[in-house]
């Protein structure tokens, strides 16, 4: 009974305080940060893996504007959906200034046609540069944020025509 004395209870009571301080630090350090990134409303698709896709942050933002192509060739502006023939004019009234970038969300499955038609949509909505999403290659550690990838496109303006 030598061993229940005040300053072993003590010493005791301290190391499990110590004990409890040490596993809550180290759960806070690696758990995942609520502030890292909010995840965005989207239509979900198998995106095409690359490895030469360099980052574009900008197509996280809210205000991005991205077309999605599905696997059957659906188009959705958004969330929402959008026929082919009518994008270019949705895509008009979207685009602030002709420096906007559109960013195309296209599964791997897609036809091309029907990215083929984005592109064209997007050339006639006057929007300056395109860039094609893709999956990344690389692997990350669990809880890390994976930024958006792609590859992007300068869409050519037609010449005016000579007479």
């Amino acid at each position: 009974m030598t061993w229940i004395n005040a300053s072993n209870l003590a010493r005791t009571k301290n190391s499990m305080w110590i004990a409890a301080l040490l596993v809550f630090v180290s759960t806070m350090t690696a758990a995942p940060r609520s502030s890292a990134q909010a995840m965005q409303r989207g239509i979900s698709v198998q995106l095409v893996p690359t490895s030469s896709a360099v980052p574009v942050l900008d197509a996280d933002n809210s205000d991005a504007l991205i077309v999605t192509v599905t696997d059957t060739g659906k188009l959705y502006l958004g969330v929402d959906p959008v026929a082919a023939d009518s994008l270019a004019e949705k895509l008009k009234g979207h685009v602030s200034s002709h420096t906007q970038n559109l960013y195309i969300k296209a599964d791997a499955r897609a036809p091309y046609a029907s990215v083929v038609k984005v592109v064209d949509a997007a050339h006639s909505a006057r929007v300056a540069s395109v860039t094609l999403l893709t999956s990344q290659t690389k692997t990350t550690q669990a809880g890390g944020v994976q930024l958006p990838e792609g590859i992007e496109m300068n869409l050519a303006r037609q010449s005016p025509a000579t007479k």
